[in-house]
């Protein structure tokens, strides 16, 4: 894990540049930095480990290395292969063992035990088909020095990120927007409209637009491969992966949700195994809910197997504290942590502490956030006071198997009628499921009685926005779009702390598996996530893995800006200058009406909003002390 730089340009540079930018990913990799310079340059600095190479347009890669595979210097960055090609590349490969093992019997050899040489050699091999090989999370810029071509690409659920500014005579890219900020040629304005969607729509990291102007992601699930000089032009990278969802409305059986089941848990398995290869200690996040848990009992597991149970560690974020008990998840916490014997480490946000932390918070994201994120953030600023580099996450798990109570709208709005009035009724167990069951159920019956394009013309006139997708369709859509945040949060918030996050659920065999099993499996008896909690049953505490409510790293935000921190929560809101630019403005709205006027949800987006914008253009522009967070205050 690790962090990249780089740009190429038409003209002569400093070489200074490059190592501006890559001191800005410090905490991405604090391990070793890199630096690749070809073409023409002014040679004002001599950074280390600096390699020069021939080019017919100058260019610059810098790496920051966080060592998690080979920890000596055969795997420092930008790594060259044969003498012919070279990357920069942030992620890993976790089934890099395998391919190795293929291309060695193709003749292909290797200096370093390292997943980047896996990723040359596999491209020399096969060229761009060498991304559906790999199972893992990456974001790479290779360079063809006998070609002159540049090949760009990015995993297929976009875990690691990828920006980049281009104009006809620069591109510029990064692992984190401030790295691009760096350069000269980069516009440092907000995206002014991207932040009024903000405002709107909640957290947008799944866009091509960011909230800096002229500042791109690169999609996920693609490549770009094009001749060095070509860069300069605007490009539409090609995507390489996709899945198509099982939308059918096939009854349940009990013999295939047996198999089914089964194959969920041996390919979880798979994923936890194969993200267990480390030459670093790892730990695990522990929720307390399904996932999670899931995960550290199969971590638990393959370490027992091996003799290596008593290692293992858990990081949780608590809230013990009177009045945010309601986003308090320690019990199921200590449930799981007893059952598997295992060590279980925890952290409860302090409420003085919040202006601060989450300020940094905000430096590290880049942008706006929907919310304080700081169940996330404390549990890894614990994970490395305890001294682990790596862990295994639950994300992507709701996205495939209904963990989320709105996609029961789209599950009974668009089953047949039987299963809604059979299965309706079984699932109003579930805490804050019957407005949602409702609402399916009231568009299902419409759809029959009205027909599916009449029903969404009453609607659209109503101003309610609504569309008939299968829950399987819903999902998969959801992988790009809510992930794409999630993703974001878990690479920042880990990457500050010089922590590699590991995502089994995420592992590409279990997403297209899960794509295939029709949502009957999915929700039944009154159940979310049938499946997963068949597959384990009887491994888990029963009640933990039959738990009918969902938290998920909920955090007591309304008790924290509605109790000792109103006063500054509502100052901030009405000072603000930049809220004013995006067409909010709260000067004239008393103390008093703030609240009765506005959700909670909006207020805080409106919050975050207006501390980025200070963290990156205010006169107290935040400035990161030590970037490598490693203790607890």
């Amino acid at each position: 894990m690790c962090g990249i730089v780089g740009f190429i340009s038409k003209q002569a540079f400093p070489a200074s540049f490059i190592q501006s930018m890559n001191n800005t990913l410090i905490h991405r990799g604090p391990d070793c930095e890199g630096y690749l310079l070809g073409g023409t340059h002014e040679f004002d600095i001599n950074p280390p480990q600096c390699d020069i190479i021939d080019s017919p347009i100058p260019f610059a890669f810098g790496h920051r290395r966080l060592a998690i595979l080979d920890l000596s210097e055969q795997g420092n960055q930008p790594m060259c292969y044969r003498g012919r090609y070279w990357i920069v590349y942030n992620g890993e490969v976790y089934n890099h063992v395998e391919i190795r093992e293929e291309l060695e019997t193709l003749g292909y050899t290797f200096r370093s035990q390292t997943d980047t040489e896996v990723i040359m050699a596999s491209y020399d091999a096969w060229g761009v088909d060498c991304l559906k090989r790999f199972n893992g999370m990456w974001a790479f810029v290779l360079y063809d020095s006998k070609t002159e071509e540049i090949f760009i690409s990015r995993d297929r659920f976009g875990v690691k990120p990828l920006y980049y500014y281009q104009d006809n005579q620069h591109f510029i890219f990064g692992s984190e927007i401030k790295a691009l900020l760096k350069h000269p040629a980069v516009t440092k304005e907000p995206n002014i409209e991207y932040c009024k969607l903000f405002l709107k729509m909640g957290s947008q990291d799944h866009l091509r637009e960011t909230a800096f102007k002229e500042i791109y992601r690169f999609e996920c699930a693609s490549f770009l491969k094009c001749r060095i000089e070509e860069i300069f032009h605007p490009f539409k990278e090609t995507t390489f992966w996709s899945i198509q969802p099982n939308l059918s409305n096939e009854p349940y059986n009990e013999a295939k949700a047996s198999e089914y089941a089964e194959r969920y848990y041996n390919l979880l398995e798979d994923a936890v195994r194969l993200r267990l290869r480390s030459d670093v200690k790892i730990g695990s996040a522990l929720s307390g809910g399904l996932d999670s848990s899931s995960v550290a009992y199969l971590v638990n597991q393959q370490l027992k197997a091996v003799g290596c149970g008593g290692r293992q560690e858990t990081f949780s974020s608590v809230y013990r504290t009177t009045g945010s008990e309601y986003c308090d998840e320690s019990y199921y916490i200590n449930e799981v942590a007893r059952s598997l014997d295992v060590r279980s480490s925890t952290i409860e946000p302090k409420v003085e502490d919040i202006i601060e932390e989450h300020r940094k918070f905000v430096y590290y994201l880049d942008t706006p956030a929907r919310n304080t994120v700081m169940s996330s953030w404390h549990t890894y600023k614990l994970t490395r006071a305890c001294g682990v580099k790596v862990t295994l996450d639950g994300q992507g798990a709701d996205e495939q198997l209904v963990g989320y109570l709105d996609y029961m709208t789209n599950y009974f709005s668009t089953v047949p009628l039987g299963t809604l009035i059979r299965e309706g009724p079984l699932y109003r167990q579930i805490p804050n499921a019957s407005s949602f069951i409702a609402r399916g159920s009231i568009l299902n019956l419409s759809r029959c009685l009205l027909g599916e394009k009449l029903s969404l013309s009453i609607l659209d006139r109503l101003g309610k926005k609504f569309s008939y997708i299968p829950v399987n369709q819903r999902m998969s859509d959801d992988l790009i779009l809510s992930l794409g945040t999630l993703f974001h949060w878990a690479d920042r918030g880990s990457m500050a702390f010089s922590i590699e996050s590991r995502m089994p659920f995420m592992d590409y065999r279990l997403v297209e598996f899960l794509a295939t099993v029709p949502a009957t499996y999915k929700l039944h008896g009154g159940w979310t996530k049938y499946l997963a909690r068949k597959a384990f049953d009887g491994k888990l505490p029963e009640n933990v893995c039959w738990r009918r409510d969902k938290m998920g790293w909920p955090i007591p935000e309304e008790f924290w800006f509605k109790g000792k921190l109103k006063e500054y929560f509502i100052r901030t809101l009405k000072n603000s200058e930049f809220l004013l630019r995006v067409g909010i403005d709260f000067s004239n709205v008393s103390e008093i009406e703030i609240f009765d006027r506005y959700s909670f949800e909006f207020l805080l987006r409106c919050y975050v909003l207006e501390i980025w914008y200070s963290v990156f253009w205010g006169r107290d522009a935040y400035i990161p002390v030590n970037p490598q967070i490693s203790s607890l205050d």
